[in-house]
């Protein structure tokens, strides 16, 4: 009688979005799949994304959205949208699209993308070592080598590196590794420009200016706070911001400056001018802040000024609540058809643990998991 051959066994280090993918894929495909996570219980952080709603995707998520398009295009190609919510589909998650493209559970609340994940992994077999955290991972002859910090050592034939921003347990088997920075953070900048202007939202096209050339530029709204500028906008540009850069903000995108200019000299003729001129226009905060930039008050110059209100970056403000770190193990020494390292064979890795970031809206979530996905099904098949 022919003997069974053993199912491969697959440890996923990190129980986070991308490692309980990873660890529903590989045990789908038939591998014995254990997941030694350090905190207490899986998936904490995923609680938090989305302020406690988790948008796990977008209906625009593209090679674009991302700082490694070239890296992250064959595993979007292969988990596009419609093919990561069939995924969760097929874990018996309900979802909802906003008017934006964000992807959000149908119940609201991250909890149920964790539960079904969860879920997902309980019904595979696949152990959750929790409060196990994994020191050292060594190459052996056949499979790998896994020592936890108590000293307790596992095998595996394969490993999935899922750990977010620690890099550590990479960079010792010789993998390159990009500094972290935050990012998705709101920016700081100079006190006068946002003088009296915190709290105040305003829509407007924000673009970055590195020595008077644009970097990039994008429509939202802005959110003043009293270190600089927070909300989606500021977020999506602290992705590209630097120190020394300048933010300009048109406050009226929908108008040229010629419209702009003459709508200002025929409500002069309804207002003593100042900060009263845009009453009507702007909150009245803003309109003084628009005032006191003016020298001469003439409309030509004020036109100009709310289409070029500038800011001077200083850096990146309120980094503890940075939703992602820019930074991570070289994808450069990763194969993005497998996700399997081109320096030590069997071991793969998947979202934040490699140097990739995308924009705010669901597009970091969707990598973790898409990633996530394609390392599982290669630990458990190549």
């Amino acid at each position: 009688m022919e003997k069974k051959e053993a199912p491969r066994r697959v440890a996923v280090i990190g129980g986070g979005a991308g490692g309980l993918c990873a660890a529903i894929a590989a045990g789908r495909a038939g591998a014995d799949v254990r997941i030694f996570e350090q905190a207490n219980r899986v998936g904490k952080k995923l609680l938090k994304t989305g302020n406690g709603r988790c948008n796990l995707s977008n209906t625009h998520v593209s090679p674009e959205h991302y700082n490694r398009p070239g890296f992250v295009a064959p595993v979007l190609a292969d988990m596009p949208c419609g093919a990561l919510l069939a995924f969760f589909g097929s874990l018996g998650l309900w979802t909802v699209t906003d008017e934006e493209g964000r992807v959000y559970p149908r119940s609201d609340t991250a909890a149920s993308v964790l539960d079904v994940l969860r879920l997902g992994c309980e019904a595979l077999g696949i152990e959750e070592r929790c409060s196990t955290e994994i020191a050292a991972v060594a190459p052996q002859s056949r499979g790998f080598i896994l020592t936890a910090r108590t000293g307790e050592k596992f095998f595996a034939d394969r490993v999935i590196a899922a750990t977010g921003g620690g890099t550590a347990l990479l960079r010792s088997l010789g993998h390159k590794t990009v500094s972290f920075s935050p990012v998705l953070c709101p920016l700081k900048t100079d006190a006068e420009s946002i003088r009296g202007l915190t709290g105040l939202r305003c829509a407007c096209r924000a673009q970055l200016l590195r020595r008077g050339k644009g970097v990039y530029a994008e429509n939202g709204e802005i959110l003043f706070r009293d270190f600089g500028v927070s909300g989606i906008l500021a977020l999506d540009l602290s992705r590209y911001a630097l120190p020394g850069d300048t933010l300009s903000l048109d406050l009226l995108p929908e108008l040229s400056l010629d419209v702009l200019t003459a709508k200002l000299s025929a409500q002069k003729a309804l207002r003593r001018g100042g900060a009263e001129l845009f009453t009507g226009i702007f909150h009245r905060r803003l309109g003084e802040a628009i005032a006191r930039r003016a020298e001469n008050g003439g409309t030509a110059e004020l036109a100009r000024i709310i289409k070029d209100y500038r800011l001077s970056v200083l850096g990146p403000g309120d980094t503890q609540h940075a939703q992602v770190t820019r930074g991570g193990a070289d994808v450069a020494e990763f194969d993005p058809e497998t996700m399997e390292s081109r320096r030590v064979p069997g071991l793969y890795a998947a979202g934040e643990t490699l140097d990739i970031d995308g924009a705010c809206g669901g597009y970091n979530l969707h990598w973790a998991f898409a990633s996530g996905l394609r390392a599982g099904r290669s630990a458990a098949h190549d």
